[in-house]
Parts: structure tokens; C-alpha cells; sequence
């Protein structure tokens, strides 16, 4: 870049011209349309446009809601969002957190965050510390379905607005999982595995709950059984069995042994599991056994880096995962929340986009796992 000496200048320009976008705004309570701003800044409207949404994106200007609006946000007065996380011990819930952290930073947010430690009581107790600080916004995320409408009524009776993941909470707008549709993608995934490798035969299918958390899970071994059956004719009831779980890595392991212990190595059965840890320990136990995939076949849900890592083992049952990319969950949720914050109408349902990943396309989503 020079000036018009020809001389090289310090300045970045189009920095200068993002801080002259900044300047319109001269007063806080200044509301600008995207001409206005493009006429004041001398910048043709497109380029006017493509440096606000990069502002808006930064959280330093947000339109309006139901106008053309644009006003700048004052940095110093951010909204106060709490996030009362699964449990920090769960590698799922981790990447959840990171992801809201660095859109929290981008948009301006100050994150309030709690482990809910995977506890009703823990979490319960969250929900009244929210309360007490009086936040702007929380965003829950624990699997309990029990306890949901006790929470909903906490922040309800409270009059602080909510977003719920994974698990409908009263009140609160869904985020997560369009769980039929990621069910029907592992039990697609299943039955291809039998159709291709067991000439179709298939002694038995075994679905793994997550006990507590209630129905909406439960739709992804519903979309399972759905696929299965679809591509697998004739499937007899007899062969179908539903196993409840906690979902965890030691529950997968439990299962897998009172399950598969005593099974005939030739004996060929699918596994579609709600849960990642759960599917892991089931395929920890598989490998133990001298099970392979010529006799047995798990599917996960999620597509944690855990899942990702078994899945590249050797012969190993697990042929794959759900992925639900909780890395981008924060991208997606932060956006939403400050369209709610400012009075603009959102869907009560927000789902993310599902893809299953093997071996063979794992690269196509993470370059590294």
C-alpha cells in the first residue's frame, strides 16, 4: 500500500475504512441504514455491506430487529450469558464450552459458565445461582428430562429467556440434535456394514439408552431400528432389544459384557449406541473378546475425537459416528442468542446439521483427530 507520495504507509486500509463505519454512529443511541452509512463513509454500498456484517460478526454493530437499521454496541456493557455445562469430565461438553467461549469473545458476551457435573442437584443449584445473579440469558445443557421443567420454571418465574441443548427444557428454545435424522444416518450405516460384509445376515441388533435423559434421545434408535429394517427385510422382532445406559464409556463396557461374553464369535450383531463413550467401551470390550467387524458392527452418536480415534484402530467394531460438531455449536448458539436479547422472533427449534463419519471420510471433516 502507499500514499500519494508513492511512500509506503503504516496504515492498513481497510481498517481505516472499518473504524470510518465505526465513527457514523457518533452517539449510542444512533440508528443508521446501510446507504446512510455508505453515503457518509463514501464506500459503495456493497463494500459498505460486507464490513458491517464483518463488524456485526465481531460484535461491534447489530441491526435491529424487523428494521435496516444498524447501531454500534457499546463493548463496555456487555450482556451477561450463563452456561451451566453437562458435566467438564465428558470430552463432548468440553468442546460445547470451548466453542461458546470463542464466540462469546468475538460477539462481545461475557460467559458466565457452571458444571452441572452430570448431577440434578448440581445442576439445580445453577439454575438458582442464574437466578440470584440475575443474568441476561442462560443457555442449560444437562440430560435430565425430569428435572427440565423445574429449571424452565426457575428462570421462567425469573423472566430470563433460555436456550436448552439436547434436551427440551419448558420455556427454553431447542439446540441440538435433529435425532431421528442422525438415528436414521447410523442405522443406514449399520445395515449397509451387514448388507455389504454378512451377505445381509443378521443375528441380532442391539439398541443402547441413555436412560434418564428421556424421548428426544431416544428418537436417534428409533431413526436406527427405521434404517435398519428398511435396507434389512424381514428383520424378526425377536432379534431387536433395547438396553438402557447412562451413557457413559464404563456403561458401554458393562453392557458389552453381560452382552457379548457369552455370544459365539460367528454370531453377527449390530450395535447402534445414543452415545459416543458408550460406544467406545462396548468397542473396547469387542477388541478383548477377538470380536471384529466380520461379526459385529457399532455405531456412535456425536463424532467426539474419542469415537474418531477408535475408529481408525485396527479392526476395530466401531465403524463410525453420528457427527454432531459440538466444536461449532458456539457459532451457531451466540448469534441466536443475541437475536432473542434483542426482541427478534426465532424458530423454537434450532437443529444442527448431522453427517456420518468412518474411516474412510474422516479427513473431509477433521484434518487432524
Amino acid at each position: 500500500m502507499s500514499d500519494t507520495n508513492g511512500e509506503h504507509s503504516p496504515y492498513i486500509n481497510v481498517v481505516m475504512k472499518a473504524l470510518d463505519v465505526l465513527d457514523t454512529f457518533r452517539r449510542q443511541e444512533d440508528e443508521l441504514s446501510l446507504s446512510e452509512i455508505a453515503t457518509h463513509t463514501n464506500l459503495s454500498p456493497s463494500y459498505t455491506y460486507r464490513l458491517l456484517q464483518t463488524l456485526e460478526h465481531k460484535g461491534w454493530v447489530r441491526r435491529r430487529p424487523g428494521t435496516k437499521k444498524y447501531h454500534r454496541i457499546n463493548r463496555s456493557q456487555m450482556y451477561r450469558v450463563g452456561f451451566a455445562m453437562q458435566w467438564g469430565q465428558l470430552e463432548f461438553s468440553r468442546e460445547v464450552q470451548r466453542g461458546l467461549e470463542e464466540a462469546a469473545d468475538r460477539h462481545g458476551v461475557q460467559l458466565i459458565v457452571v458444571d452441572n457435573e452430570n448431577d440434578d442437584a448440581v445442576a439445580l443449584r445453577n439454575a438458582d445461582l442464574f437466578v440470584r445473579q440475575g443474568v441476561d440469558f442462560v443457555i442449560e445443557f444437562q440430560v435430565n428430562e425430569s428435572i427440565a421443567p423445574v429449571i424452565g420454571h426457575k428462570f421462567g418465574e425469573a423472566q430470563i429467556p433460555c436456550l436448552a441443548i439436547d434436551i427440551p427444557q419448558p420455556g427454553a428454545i431447542f439446540f441440538g440434535a435433529d435425532n431421528f435424522r442422525a438415528g436414521l444416518l447410523a442405522g443406514g450405516a449399520l445395515a449397509r456394514h451387514a448388507n455389504t460384509r454378512w451377505e445381509s445376515q443378521v443375528d441380532e441388533v442391539l439398541l443402547i439408552e441413555l436412560s434418564q435423559a428421556g424421548p428426544t434421545p431416544q428418537a436417534r434408535l428409533t431413526g436406527a431400528l427405521h434404517a435398519i429394517r428398511d435396507q434389512i427385510r424381514d428383520l424378526p422382532e425377536a432379534k431387536v432389544s433395547f438396553h438402557p445406559s447412562r451413557g457413559t464409556l464404563e456403561e458401554g463396557e458393562r453392557i458389552a459384557r453381560e452382552l457379548l461374553a457369552s455370544q459365539p464369535p460367528t454370531r453377527r450383531i449390530l450395535i447402534a449406541s445414543v452415545t459416543d463413550p458408550c460406544a467406545i467401551g462396548i468397542a473396547r470390550v469387542c477388541r478383548q473378546l477377538g470380536r471384529t467387524p466380520d461379526n459385529t458392527a457399532i455405531a456412535g452418536h456425536a463424532g467426539t475425537q474419542a469415537a474418531r480415534v477408535e475408529m481408525l484402530k485396527p479392526d476395530s467394531c466401531l465403524i463410525g459416528s453420528v457427527g454432531f460438531f459440538p466444536e461449532k455449536y458456539g457459532e451457531q448458539i451466540i448469534p441466536l442468542v443475541l437475536k432473542i436479547l434483542g426482541g427478534e422472533a426465532v424458530p423454537p427449534t434450532a437443529h444442527v446439521q448431522h453427517y456420518f463419519i468412518d474411516a474412510e471420510n474422516l479427513a473431509t471433516f477433521y484434518s487432524q483427530s
